[in-house]
């Protein structure tokens, strides 16, 4: 998954420097996703997961850790746990490996 194929297969609209940022997170991800189906089953559409993992990661702020509250004085306002990103990547990656020999197929 190389900062090209974002930028001219996908259209993507970030910068390599946001880009970068959010590769780890969104590959985990798909790796998440195929396993236990080997990535080079179909190389197209782990990349297009990765994409989009990228993109949702990056909508996030892309930051490492999601800030889960914030406290001055007496006032206290959360925001979560960081799951809705998760999720939200989950849903983009399997979107993009739905009817590939890389879609998740569960235990057993």
């Amino acid at each position: 998954m190389t900062y090209a194929f974002y930028r001219d297969e996908w259209h993507g609209t970030l910068g390599e420097g946001a880009f970068g940022a959010s590769l780890p997170r969104a590959l985990a991800v798909v790796r998440d996703r195929v396993f236990p189906a080997d990535p080079a089953g179909d190389p197209g559409a782990y990349s297009r997961a990765a994409c989009a993992a990228v993109d949702v990661d990056a909508a996030y702020g892309g930051s490492a850790a999601a800030i889960a509250s914030v406290t001055t004085g007496t006032v206290s306002m959360s925001f979560g746990d960081g799951s809705s990103r998760r999720a939200d990547m989950v849903r983009a990656v399997d979107s993009e490996l739905a009817g590939t020999p890389l879609a998740f197929k569960g235990l057993g």
